[in-house]
């Protein structure tokens, strides 16, 4: 109407030419609205009601009941992520940022074989074996921490093997009950006297990951009675062997899991973190451990 010459006066709602333009227009409006509603209908972000149901039957997923227009286009998004993306870490992410309603170019941290501090303690006597593996992506270096456990007993030379590897460590020295040595990083602290001098390495033996067998020793080792081998009056008898206590701290790299940090601030609802659970678990692969964590923003 507004390319009509004035005296047209399309300007008056009760001209006849008001009157016939508008009838048209009218029509022409409404075929423009359904082929936007059309449009609108085919994309996610934008249907709703019936239409978006119509999507979601597209790849067989129903509205749970109760379900608002919003959390099942989140639904929806999540699963078409789904078909499309894996267990890719992009994928993963992307289920994440759709489940918190983040932007899509929001930062969130995911760590592949996260650390996880391990520590073990073993209760042995000398010429003890054990077992120990990294539990981790790789191998590692442990702190070592060996006391008596026995009342008044000591030990002499105490040493540790790697039978696999065949690296050992020796404290050349004595340990008494209720003293603490701990070696680690190459250093040695009998309680907090630095004893460094006193070992055969400062090289401590691996933990390897697919796992070893360890020896435990001291020097009376060697006088210890066996049948048919000891000598008379020479032999000392595992009665009187003190008990000791090893224990074993390292840092493993956790295979098969990686873990998210959530920023804390990006929380707003008690169930936020139990549905950041589900959608991962439902996209990660099987036997892949998923480790949600909430920090600091």
């Amino acid at each position: 109407m507004n390319r009509f010459p004035n005296f047209y006066k399309t300007w008056d709602a009760d001209s006849r030419t008001f009157k016939v333009i508008s009838a048209l227009g009218k029509r022409v409006d409404e075929a423009e609205r359904d082929l936007f509603s059309i449009m609108r209908a085919h994309w996610v972000d934008k249907a709703f009601s019936t239409d978006l149901d119509r999507l979601g039957a597209v790849y067989n997923i129903e509205r749970k009941p109760g379900e608002t227009d919003d959390e099942y286009r989140g639904h929806l998004k999540r699963a078409i992520m789904e078909f499309k993306g894996g267990g890719t870490i992009s994928a993963v992410l992307s289920v994440v940022k759709m489940a918190l309603n983040l932007p899509s170019d929001y930062l969130l941290e995911l760590n592949e074989n996260p650390p996880k501090d391990i520590s073990k303690e073993y209760s042995v006597i000398t010429g003890a074996l054990f077992s120990l593996s990294s539990e981790s992506v790789l191998d590692a270096k442990p702190s070592i921490d060996i006391s008596v456990e026995t009342e008044n007993e000591k030990i002499s030379n105490p040493t540790l093997t790697n039978t696999e590897t065949n690296e050992s460590i020796t404290y050349t020295g004595t340990l008494q009950s209720e003293e603490h040595l701990k070696i680690e990083e190459g250093k040695a602290f009998l309680d907090d006297v630095d004893v460094t001098e006193s070992l055969s390495t400062t090289i401590i033996p691996q933990l390897l990951r697919k796992g070893s067998t360890w020896s435990y020793t001291e020097i009376i080792e060697e006088e210890i009675g066996v049948f048919d081998s000891a000598q008379f009056d020479h032999s000392i008898f595992a009665l009187g062997i003190p008990t000791v206590n090893i224990g074993f701290k390292w840092t493993a790299h956790q295979p098969a899991t990686f873990e998210i940090k959530i920023p804390k601030n990006t929380i707003y609802r008690a169930s936020d973190i139990s549905l950041v659970e589900e959608v991962v678990n439902s996209i990660k692969a099987v036997g892949v451990r998923a480790v949600i964590n909430v920090v600091e923003g």
